[in-house]
């Protein structure tokens, strides 16, 4: 309560200067017991009570100046028990800006602190009959003055039992009447049968003297109770801890907000700069989904510190009414296993030089399509969503149906979709399907669009930059829960997809032009698999042509054989269409050859290239020191030599030094002539 809630609201004033006379009538007249008296410039200079007029008449007085008071002013937003009003009859009230606004007289501010007092009486006899504790006072004859409900409850007693009464009557154990005694309070710990109490009991003293006691005593047998079962907690938490530590992987147990809750040690270990105990981005985008969807997400992270390959697995813990509140990551390292794989690949490509790669469906045997298979096949083993990208003709699509038979929806649907051979106008409706009389010319039952004809199972999404940005917003919400929403529908239904998008445009350049969300980009780019072009792999060329060499001839029925000059031929241009490319030129052959034997003269013919028996053997792009020209020239015709000659000893020949020679130069230069000497394939790279 503030002095402003029970003053009286006026700005009733009398000058200093007034008679006593003019004042009373102007009390009267407003029917207030007092006013503010003002000099002749307004200013406040005190305060007149009724009874002050009436006693200056009284006396003889003639003037206002002559009975008024001091103003003392009191702040208009004070509270009641902060303020002594003194000896005064009457105080002016002021506002925040000194200005007056109202008067209290004492009679006032003794009624509301007799209301206040009133109040708080209420207010602590309603906390003692409240209170879950048990309290009970004694007189100094040790006789029970007071008991509130909870302390009759423990002594089996009422109120109108035990009040008068002595405390060793009703109450076991007696220990007030030895606070009367010696004045000093204490608490003490005592058992009643199989309830164990706590009671804190103090002195009542008044004037020096003890008056009497009061005891407030609480049973904790539940505590008690909850005390050793919170022990028993404790053991089993750190048995849990140990063996959290002893685990391989590491374990971190978050909240729903990303704040890390417990971890092991491997954890710490995994991530030692993770700041202020969160979970690391982003790996938190694998707990957001996991307490989305309420059930358990993995991802693959490569960590950028290490460069090691991490899967991320995120289990919600389920609370009762079906939410998630906290979720336990196990991340494991997979750069032993990594090891282990590549060792065991550079074993099948020693025992398979020139056979396809068992089980996968693709072929290769460069280092850097190995890397982009075993990426793959990680991806595949858990339910993340994959970003493919490369140029044009790299075999976006045979990968994406690698990592669908790899995955543990293989038997499920894999829906293959071209977004930039769907008209814009169609696309909403060809992906997200429509309900029955949708729009004119609607089918009368609706149709499934492609993300439900693919429920359960896994959807190709080439090209995905072509999907106008109205429709990147719907294809966002697929991405983040999963729903989809049919053209007429009025409400989302859900669903169940893996989403492997392709593209052979930059999306980042795409976002930063404002043609593509970015929000979508981060969201599809949670696992990015970027397939090198085939001039960057020309290791599998040889594989590639020998693959569809056998193809082509089965289909056409006609044998064709390639000679090294022709697959040399092939390994020397770039392939600006890639494998698709590749795959053409090769059928063409098959279509327009009449020679059953194909060199590379007819390659030439074919890639619309020089003949290599008229091509420069080496060339200098650039004026360069003569030492440095000399050195790559040297290079180009050792590597060309190589490709032709498949041998260092025919090579030596070709160029015309000993093969001791050429063996020392392509040591000098990196190239290296992988193969025996005298027979098999020989593939030249240069590292």
């Amino acid at each position: 309560m503030t002095i402003e809630d029970i003053m009286w609201k006026t700005t009733v004033a009398v000058l200093e200067s007034d008679s006593l006379e003019q004042a009373a009538r102007t009390l009267a007249e407003h029917g207030i017991a007092g006013a503010v008296a003002c000099d002749s410039e307004g200013e406040m200079v005190g305060v007149v009570a009724a009874e002050d007029v009436l006693f200056g008449l009284a006396q003889g007085h003639k003037t206002v100046r002559e009975v008024m008071r001091p103003p003392q002013p009191l702040p208009a937003h004070a509270r009641l028990e902060e303020i002594a009003f003194g000896g005064s009859p009457l105080r002016a009230v002021v506002d925040e800006s000194g200005r007056l606004a109202g008067l209290l007289t004492k009679e006032q501010y003794l009624a509301a602190q007799e209301k206040a007092s009133r109040l708080r009486l209420k207010q602590l006899e309603a906390m003692f009959n409240a209170a879950h504790n048990g309290i009970l006072s004694i007189d100094a004859q040790g006789r029970i003055t007071s008991i509130n409900p909870a302390a009759e409850r423990m002594a089996r007693t009422t109120k109108e039992e035990a009040l008068g009464r002595l405390l060793t009557d009703v109450v076991v154990p007696s220990g007030l009447l030895d606070v009367v005694r010696t004045g000093q309070g204490c608490t003490e710990k005592y058992r009643v049968g199989k309830r164990v109490y706590i009671t804190n009991r103090s002195p009542i003293i008044d004037g020096g003297k003890v008056v009497g006691a009061v005891g407030v005593f609480q049973d904790i047998s539940e505590i008690e109770f909850i005390s050793s079962e919170l022990e028993t907690v404790k053991r089993i938490a750190n048995e849990l801890q140990t063996v959290m530590d002893a685990a391989g992987d590491g374990i971190a147990i978050t909240n729903r907000h990303g704040a890390i809750i417990r971890q092991n040690q491997k954890w710490a270990a995994l991530f030692p700069d993770a700041g202020q105990g969160r979970i690391p981005a982003p790996l938190d985008q694998v707990v957001r989904q996991a307490l989305d969807r309420c059930q358990p997400c993995s991802m693959l992270h490569q960590g950028p510190e290490t460069g090691n390959t991490l899967i991320v697995s995120a289990v919600p813990i389920i609370e009762e009414g079906g939410r998630g509140e906290r979720v336990v990551v196990y991340v494991k390292d997979m750069t032993e296993m990594e090891q282990l794989r590549a060792e065991l690949e550079e074993t099948k490509r020693l025992l398979h030089t020139l056979s396809r790669q068992e089980g996968d469906g693709l072929i290769y045997r460069a280092p850097a399509m190995a890397h982009v298979v075993a990426i793959a096949r990680q991806a595949a083993a858990v339910d993340v969503t994959v970003l493919l990208t490369g140029e044009s003709g790299t075999g976006k699509e045979e990968l994406a149906n690698f990592i669908w038979k790899q995955s543990t929806r293989s038997g499920r649907p894999f829906v293959k979709v071209n977004c930039g051979a769907i008209p814009e106008t169609l696309m909403e409706s060809e992906l997200f399907g429509y309900e029955p009389g949708a729009f004119t010319g609607a089918a009368k039952k609706g149709k499934k669009g492609y993300f439900e004809q693919a429920d359960g199972g896994t959807i190709f999404l080439d090209e995905i930059s072509e999907i106008p940005l109205h429709l990147q917003v719907k294809l966002l919400r697929v991405l983040q829960s999963m729903e989809i929403m049919r053209l007429g529908a009025e409400a989302p239904k859900q669903i169940d997809v893996r989403i492997i998008a392709a593209t052979n445009k930059p999306l980042e350049e795409l976002v930063a032009a404002g043609r593509f969300r970015a929000d979508l980009f981060y969201r599809l780019n949670v696992m990015p698999i970027a397939i090198p072009p085939l001039r960057d792999r020309k290791e599998d060329i040889p594989l590639l042509v020998d693959h569809y060499r056998k193809q082509f001839a089965e289909k056409y029925q006609k044998p064709l054989i390639f000679t090294d000059g022709a697959l040399a031929a092939m390994m020397d241009y770039h392939w600006p269409g890639n494998v698709r490319e590749l795959v053409n030129a090769i059928e063409r052959m098959f279509v327009t050859s009449a020679a059953p034997v194909v060199d590379e003269d007819h390659v030439a013919k074919w890639l619309h290239l020089e003949p290599l028996s008229a091509a420069n053997p080496a060339s200098v792009g650039e004026i360069v020191p003569l030492k440095q020209a000399v050195a790559d020239v040297e290079r180009q015709l050792i590597i060309k030599a190589l490709r032709r000659a498949r041998t260092y000893r025919r090579a030596a020949k070709l160029l015309g030094v000993d093969a001791s020679t050429l063996v020392r130069k392509a040591q000098k230069y990196r190239i290296q002539s992988s193969g025996g000497e005298e027979d098999g394939f020989y593939i030249v790279r240069r590292d």
